[in-house]
C-alpha cells in the first residue's frame, strides 16, 4: 500500500486547480511503470509509505478503453436525473477494446431494440447527449445479431 499526496494546484504560483480528470490521469501515471522519487518527497503515515507527488514532474497518462466503457455505462444506467433515461440500456457487448455495442429500447415500446456500436475512446459527452436522436434517425437491419431489430454504427461519430 502506498499513499499518494496529490496537491489540488498543479503549480503553487497559479490559481488553477486540478480537475477530477487531471487527478485520475496522474493516478493512472503513478500506477504505470516504475516511478522514482527523491527521499525528500517520501515519508510514512500510519505505517504506509507516503509520496508527495509534484504534478509538474509527472506526465499524466491517457485514459484507456475500459475507462471510456465504464463512463458510457455509468451515464446510461445512473444518470444525474430522477427520471428513467430514454432510451433505456438493456444490455451491452464489448466487441473489442475500443468498441462497445449498446442495446437500447424505449419505454413505450420495449420489444423494439436498437443496437448502437460506439467507440469508447471517442467524444463520449457529445455522443451520449445525441444518442437518443441518433438511434431514431439512422441505422439499418442488423447483420447476424439476433438481439436487436436495428443496428446503428456510431464508431465514426
Amino acid at each position: 500500500m502506498t499513499v499518494w499526496e496529490i496537491p489540488l494546484r498543479a503549480d503553487a504560483r497559479t490559481e488553477d486547480l486540478l480537475g477530477g480528470d487531471d487527478v485520475l490521469a496522474l493516478v493512472r501515471a503513478l500506477h504505470t511503470g516504475t516511478q522514482i522519487f527523491s527521499s525528500s518527497r517520501m515519508s510514512t503515515v500510519m505505517g504506509m509509505p507516503l509520496v508527495r507527488v509534484d504534478p509538474t514532474r509527472v506526465r499524466p497518462a491517457s485514459p484507456d478503453g475500459a475507462e471510456g466503457m465504464l463512463t458510457i455505462l455509468r451515464t446510461l444506467v445512473c444518470p444525474w436525473t430522477e427520471e428513467q433515461p430514454e432510451p433505456r440500456l438493456r444490455g451491452f457487448l464489448q466487441r473489442d477494446p475500443d468498441r462497445l455495442r449498446l442495446y437500447l429500447d424505449r419505454g413505450e415500446n420495449p420489444d423494439v431494440v436498437a443496437a448502437a456500436d460506439v467507440r469508447t475512446s471517442g467524444a463520449l459527452t457529445a455522443l451520449l447527449a445525441a444518442l437518443p436522436s441518433l438511434i431514431e434517425e439512422t441505422g439499418g437491419p442488423p447483420e447476424g445479431d439476433p438481439h436487436c431489430s436495428r443496428l446503428v454504427d456510431l464508431t465514426s461519430w
